[in-house]
């Protein structure tokens, strides 16, 4: 629920209160630490009196309040605070719970800070976009309350809130950690994983329209490779084809193997890589799946500020957890593994839309008189456009490091940009499978529903044509990739296709 509420768990509370009381007391020491009472990144050489720790925390959020570019979206902030909350609230971080509280309090009644996109280089953390989200609990920059604009302090008066007064540590303890690029990075493993099993399913569905021989599927193959990725993919296409009565008797008596293959000149024995190659292909995107969801996930519930609060031994660690490199390494997994299943969506689509393979369809699926219509001539065209476009977002982030911040950063890893790439190529691969999706109900259509559908087949067209009418001839085709493509992201979607 993307508006679930959230709050500090008792548990919780203990630790956080120990490490705050150890940092002021550390505050009231001569020794010099980090962020408390000296300056920050190449100016740590630097005091900061006694006098002057308060206003050192609010002049860190100052001098980071930088960000361009986009905002990000309503449930991007959301994921951002909450990463962040969920972080200082381990308790290694030195921070009052009354400012994890009104952070939290501010993400329940739907008060967003405007956080702008551009900025950060994962190194330090997500420093300039965690000091747009920080302005928000000192009364600082602007927010959005249910789409209207407000100035922070005006948001939080109307919600009978009062911005806070940082003390030690505190606005260091707000930027400086990789919630940003996490919090992105959750939401994008998340819809990664629905994409992967729309991609299934279509290609179960592609077996299907084209006869495709589902000999490719079989467990033995899939166990003598040694991927358990592979085997649960081709597991997954397999039950969807079952669905299929002639599929379905095909699969349960074995029948490849021990039967001869065709002899006459010029027929094929084999189906092309789309289809053959698709649990290897499909397979390797889960394997990868799961390895970004497990880092991920840790990262989600690690300490990533700097220094870290040890309140049962008393110690202050100086080190590097703020670090992007998890996350930026993983995003960039990710995107090359979104990139394939793009690729295989748009070759996919070719075998529907190429009447030389598409094994007696109409010429990219036209109906009506070939010629006179042209069917999906220029929804293929918007296909490999998309392809391309998406390939353009292959480019790791994560070795694009630049020395920066007087060359303190000197190798930074971002992580950030990375997490954002991901978000940025969704929105493709969504429009792609929204292609391939009409492309198959368009050829259901034409070969003969009864003849091309099994029943998972069928949800997955009346799916589509509930918002998509069958094409009787050219017709422009704009509102129905959009509206395809969003039923496809869309819970309802999800449950009536997809098995869980």
């Amino acid at each position: 629920m993307q508006d679930a509420p959230c709050a500090l768990a008792a548990e919780a509370r203990p630790g956080i209160q120990r490490s705050r009381q150890l940092v002021e007391k550390l505050a009231a020491e001569p020794r010099a630490i980090y962020g408390i009472n000296t300056g920050f990144g190449p100016l740590s050489g630097f005091r900061v009196s006694d006098a002057d720790l308060a206003q050192h925390q609010v002049n860190l959020l100052h001098h980071l309040t930088v960000g361009q570019g986009a905002l990000f979206s309503a449930g991007e902030t959301r994921a951002i605070m909450l990463a962040r909350a969920n972080a200082l609230a381990r308790g290694y971080s030195g921070i009052r719970e009354e400012l994890i509280e009104l952070l939290l309090t501010a993400l329940n009644r739907g008060i967003l800070p405007e956080i702008p996109s551009e900025g950060s280089v994962g190194a330090s953390g997500d420093l300039v976009p965690l000091a747009h989200m920080a302005g928000l609990l000192v009364g600082s920059g602007y927010v959005r309350v249910k789409g209207t604009r407000l100035p922070a302090v005006e948001a939080l008066h109307r919600a009978g809130l009062q911005p806070v007064v940082l003390q030690a540590k505190e606005g260091l303890a707000l930027v400086n950690g990789t919630s940003v690029m996490t919090g992105l990075a959750a939401l994008a493993t998340h819809e990664a994983g629905r994409v992967l099993r729309w991609a299934e399913l279509l290609t179960a569905c592609l077996f299907q329209v084209l006869n495709g021989e589902p000999e490719v599927l079989c467990q033995q193959a899939q166990r003598a490779r040694g991927f358990r990725g592979q085997a649960l993919v081709a597991q997954r296409i397999t039950d969807a084809l079952r669905t299929h009565p002639e599929y379905a008797k095909r699969i349960d008596e074995h029948q490849w193997g021990t039967q001869a293959k065709p002899k006459d000149p010029g027929t094929e024995i084999q189906d092309p890589y789309s289809l053959r190659c698709a649990p290897q292909i499909l397979g390797a995107y889960q394997e990868a799946l799961w390895h970004v969801e497990q880092v991920v996930t840790r990262e989600l519930n690690a300490s990533t500020d700097n220094p870290l609060i040890f309140p049962d031994s008393g110690m202050v660690i100086h080190c590097g957890n703020f670090y992007g490199q998890q996350i930026a390494m993983v995003s960039d997994y990710l995107c090359l593994g979104l990139i394939k299943l793009a690729l295989l969506a748009d070759r996919q689509v070719e075998r529907l839309v190429n009447w030389r393979y598409s094994r007696g369809l109409p010429p990219l699926l036209a109906a009506g008189a070939p010629g006179l219509n042209t069917g999906f001539g220029g929804v293929q065209l918007l296909a490999t456009s998309l392809a391309a476009e998406a390939r353009l977002l292959g480019t790791p982030a994560c070795i694009q490091t630049i020395p920066t911040n007087a060359n303190n950063q000197d190798v930074v890893s971002m992580g950030c940009i990375a997490a954002r790439k991901v978000r940025q190529l969704l929105p493709l691969v969504w429009k792609l499978l929204a292609i391939e999706a009409l492309a198959l109900a368009q050829a259901a259509d034409a070969r003969g529903r009864d003849q091309a559908m099994g029943g998972a087949y069928r949800k997955l067209h009346e799916l589509v044509r509930g918002v998509s009418a069958e094409m009787k001839g050219d017709r422009p085709l704009t509102g129905d990739i959009a509206r395809v493509a969003e039923l496809l992201q869309s819970e309802a979607g999800q449950q009536a296709c997809l098995r869980d």
